[in-house]
């Protein structure tokens, strides 16, 4: 087996919950670098830009420079760049994030877009603005997503997330989404080369064994569930490489294996 030379964190529930740090997750993210290994953060959440992101974790003890920090957001802006060029897009995104649209053509007006992007849902996702977006797609515009999550974890409780307004406007206008973020396979290939490893030498750890496991096992990813987060609503045992209580616990198990 290939000798792990990186890893791949996801943020929300492994890192903190509701950007409250998780305890032992600062240490663990020190640990795991003075054994040599490379860390970057593949996430989903589309709120903030990397930059941003960077900074709160950095509050919170655990150093990351924005580049190696891979969001759906920014993986979305990179799609758009690429296979959209010029194209007229309309983003129902969180403001959070326009730092890492910038140079996109946005347009206030969903008639007047190719492409429409969904983020993550907030309170201004009224049903005026979504019906909008309907009427866009059911007029030719293109469905990008810059993800599909089911819920999510708060301090308050679980969270409704972007996949049923996803599958909602998929249903109504007969088409289907582009998904940008998790559970892409692309982002987590993404994410290994901002890592600097190949995947094989590469593990994910995610809290959520549907959503964040199976893509990077599907590119030859060693994968590691926590029990944080979501984690913790799966009752069942997971096909994953390590099943542990939380990321603390991390840095012994990798010895363990190592030995």
């Amino acid at each position: 087996m290939t000798a792990l030379r990186g890893v791949v964190l996801d943020m929300e529930g492994v890192l903190h919950v509701d950007w409250e740090p998780l305890p032992g997750s600062a240490g663990a993210v020190g640990e795991l670098r003075a054994a040599g290994l490379e860390l970057a953060i593949l996430t989903n959440t589309t709120g903030k830009s990397r930059h941003d992101m960077a900074v709160r974790l950095g509050e919170m003890g655990m150093e990351f420079a924005p580049e190696r920090i891979v969001t759906a957001a920014w993986a979305t802006a990179e799609h758009l760049r690429t296979l959209h060029p010029g194209a007229r897009v309309h983003a129902l995104v969180e403001g959070g994030v326009s730092d890492d649209l910038a140079g996109l053509d946005l347009v206030d007006d969903p008639a007047q877009a190719e492409v429409i992007v969904l983020g993550g849902p907030d309170g201004t996702w009224t049903y005026e603005r979504l019906n909008a977006v309907f009427r866009a797609l059911h007029n030719g515009a293109t469905l990008v997503a810059m993800q599909r999550n089911r819920w999510w974890t708060t301090a308050a409780g679980p969270a409704l997330d972007a996949g049923m307004f996803v599958a909602g406007l998929e249903y109504a206008a007969q088409v289907q989404a582009t998904v940008v973020g998790k559970p892409s396979p692309e982002i987590y290939r993404t994410a290994c080369t901002a890592l600097g490893v190949k995947p094989a030498a590469a593990m994910m750890v995610g809290d959520d064994p549907e959503s964040d496991l199976p893509p990077a096992r599907s590119i030859g990813m060693r994968t590691c569930l926590v029990r944080t987060g979501k984690g913790s609503s799966f009752a069942a045992a997971v096909d994953a490489d390590l099943d542990l209580p939380d990321l603390a616990a991390l840095p012994e198990a990798l010895d363990r294996i190592a030995g």
